[in-house]
């Protein structure tokens, strides 16, 4: 019996997609050198023709109940109904398939948004770079997860023939969710990094949060469930599945929708900075205590590890990853990247964005990490009013007494469940909620005499 399996026809296709996803971060440059080839149009439309390939490979295997291919084999009888074969196709390795397509076309397509468009064909074009690179990087970050190696190649010796309950209708919601959440948080990406030109993206981030600020309750109420892979997962957290690819969604989200992007306003409004050096070394302290005691605290409440000084390592390392990339991300502004209106806090926050899913894609264990990486996060937005004394203090009673209290709540509460990520999870939201509402609507008064 000869194989049609992808995997093993083509050996070479993951990597070449892994390739040209790699050429999208660069698509600006490459859009720019190459205005009058074909060379930019490739690099653009290859992924999107690529993951239409997988897709309907896929889904015509499938449909025709090919025998040697590994889906229909393990899932569906030899006389499997129509209703059966789509729903294999639906909620099996399909769906990530067509949630990649939507995600490389929506990305490519960008700039036909009509947010973009009415901003003029300069802005909506850098826009959409700024979408096609993050949603580069995501997909890059979790190619490994969201199309394992044993999902195209064929196995030795084949397996008989529908031996194995068929993928459940919920599991589909995981790839819809992550797409979502991948392409909205692109347009937040956008609109918190595009500095070079003259554009106002509020209209964009404002309707991309509040879609981000939905997908997120459906996320959550989701896990609240315990859906067959999250429980497959805490189970054994040192084993990637595809729960992680949605906590990698969800921390991008999170970050994006009530730190990152309201940054980008919030900062704008402070002034020159005296004791800025003073605010920006309170920030990293600030994030290295809580990030380090969340960590441990969280570890330390598993069955993970043998022994506590086993769990506080793994902490301090995941910590430490983070951490170091934020102090070497400070140099970023010296060698020209200071376009926003504070670099080297824009810098920080966003490699608490990405270094805690680049840690998970290879480590799964560091998503325990992340609800210090929230906590963190929530600070970083309302130390510098506190710190530096040309700007106008947070009220205490309505920013820093509640941050206080919902921060001390975020690393106590969970301590009391016996599963603790999720509670963590969610009890480190209002922090942040907290410090987005409070930043926003502070008087941004030049000093505190005058308030």
């Amino acid at each position: 019996m000869v194989s049609v399996m992808l995997g093993d026809t083509f050996p070479w296709f993951f990597p070449t997609l892994a390739l040209v996803l790699c050429s999208w971060l660069a698509v600006a440059s490459i859009e720019k050198e190459r205005a009058q080839s074909l060379v930019g149009s490739v690099v653009r439309w290859t992924p999107p023709v690529m993951f239409g390939c997988l897709l309907l490979h896929r889904f015509f295997s499938i449909m025709q109940l090919d025998a040697t291919h590994m889906e229909v084999l393990q899932y569906l009888p030899q006389d499997a109904s129509l209703g059966e074969r789509l729903r294999v196709v639906v909620a099996g390795q399909a769906g990530y398939e067509a949630a990649a397509l939507v995600m490389v076309v929506f990305a490519a397509c960008a700039h036909r948004l009509p947010s973009l468009q009415m901003l003029g064909e300069e802005a909506a074009n850098v826009a959409r770079h700024r979408i096609m690179n993050f949603t580069a990087l995501c997909l890059l970050m979790t190619l490994g997860l969201l199309f394992p190696e044993q999902a195209y190649i064929a196995t030795e010796p084949l397996p008989q023939q529908g031996i194995l309950q068929p993928p459940s209708l919920p599991g589909a919601l995981l790839p819809i969710l992550f797409a979502l959440m991948v392409m909205f948080s692109g347009e937040l990406f956008a609109a918190s990094s595009t500095y070079s030109i003259n554009a106002d993206f509020s209209t964009l981030a404002r309707k991309a949060s509040m879609k981000n600020g939905l997908l997120l309750i459906i996320a959550l109420i989701w896990i609240s469930t315990n859906p067959a892979t999250w429980t497959a997962w805490l189970d054994d957290p040192s084993v990637g599945t595809e729960a992680i690819v949605l906590l990698m969604a969800i921390h991008a989200t999170v970050s994006l929708t009530l730190i990152i992007r309201p940054s980008k306003t919030i900062e704008s409004r402070l002034l020159y900075g005296e004791r800025r050096s003073f605010a920006l070394i309170a920030m990293f302290v600030t994030c290295a205590a809580l990030m380090l005691f969340s960590a441990c605290l969280l570890l330390n409440s598993t069955s993970l590890f043998a022994t506590a000084t086993g769990a506080n390592l793994y902490g301090f390392w995941a910590c430490a990853a983070v951490l170091g990339a934020m102090l070497l991300s400070q140099f970023m502004p010296t060698l020209g990247f200071d376009a926003a209106p504070r670099p080297e806090a824009w810098w920080l926050r966003n490699m608490a964005l990405f270094i805690p899913m680049v840690l998970m894609a290879f480590s799964p264990m560091t998503a325990y990490i992340l609800p210090g990486v929230w906590l963190a996060l929530a600070w970083t937005l309302v130390l510098p009013w506190i710190v530096e004394s040309d700007v106008r203090t947070p009220q205490v009673r309505f920013v820093i007494a509640p941050l206080m209290v919902t921060t001390v709540a975020g690393l106590a509460i969970p301590m009391m469940a016996q599963a603790t990520l999720f509670p963590a999870l969610i009890l480190a939201i209002p922090a942040l909620l907290v410090a987005f509402i409070g930043m926003m609507v502070h008087n941004p008064t030049a000093s505190n005499s005058t308030s």
